[in-house]
């Protein structure tokens, strides 16, 4: 296994994490320093970081509604609310899977499969995130191209992969929206460019991973064989990411 994966395996942070660690020679592999990613360790071998010895644990993947108002970090002394209140401690360290900001809600991956996280949130496997996405005002049809060829918001070019009108009333316009990349607040900075405000955003879909009928503030424990393949489209078996 590469010492990249068996770091992300072991829970001790994510793949990209693990990358940094090494590259700043803070990881040994049996006393010595490795500065290689892909560096390849054996099960007899001794692996720490900062003279904590790291140990393979058994992955857990798990889906969360998150209510608005809920931070995502899971340690903020300032928080009111945050994820971890609603993860029995029981399950270990499990750590949230991408970006969804606190006036935010719906699908939310946690997991201590350090592999999935990278896969899921790095912009090159362009995973598909859905949303259900409430603005204010009449927000009409010449405005859905001009999100998928893209807006300026403080130099980054912010874009949609798709998006259509769902319904109108009342001063306000739902959209579902698809995007494959997770800048920070992507969506409310790519409408507030337009001049709409967002009144109310839901992630409904991660891949073909979907929400369903999940109740606001549960959690619901899925298997390493349907995370994957849900979520990116490959056999859990191929993923070569847990024990």
């Amino acid at each position: 296994m590469r010492l990249n994966q068996f770091i992300a395996k072991s829970g001790f942070s994510s793949r990209r994490k693990a990358d940094l660690f090494i590259k700043e020679g803070k990881v040994r592999v049996n006393k010595r320093v490795i500065f290689e990613p892909y560096f390849e360790v054996k099960e007899k071998d001794k692996v720490t970081i900062d003279s904590r010895v790291l140990r393979l644990e058994k992955c857990v993947y798990l889906i969360f509604n998150k209510p608005e108002g809920v931070t995502t970090t899971l340690k903020d002394r300032f928080a009111h609310k945050k994820v971890s209140d609603f993860i029995p401690k029981n399950l270990g360290r499990l750590y949230p899977v991408g970006r969804l900001d606190k006036n935010s809600k719906g699908l939310l991956i946690l997991t201590n499969d350090g592999s999935l996280c990278y896969e899921l949130t790095h912009p090159k496997f362009e995973v598909e995130k859905e949303y259900i996405a409430w603005v204010k005002g009449d927000f009409n049809k010449s405005l859905l191209i001009k999100l998928k060829k893209g807006v300026n918001s403080g130099g980054e070019i912010l874009k949609v992969k798709s998006i259509s009108i769902e319904t109108k009333g009342d001063d306000r316009t739902s959209l579902k929206v698809v995007i494959r990349e997770g800048k920070k607040r992507h969506l409310r900075r790519l409408f507030a460019g337009l001049g709409f405000f967002v009144l109310e955003l839901k992630r409904v879909r991660i891949g073909d991973l979907r929400l369903g009928n999940l109740e606001e503030g549960s959690f619901k424990i899925v298997s390493k064989e349907s995370i994957y393949r849900l979520t990116r489209n490959f056999r859990a078996a191929d993923a070569n990411s847990c024990v």
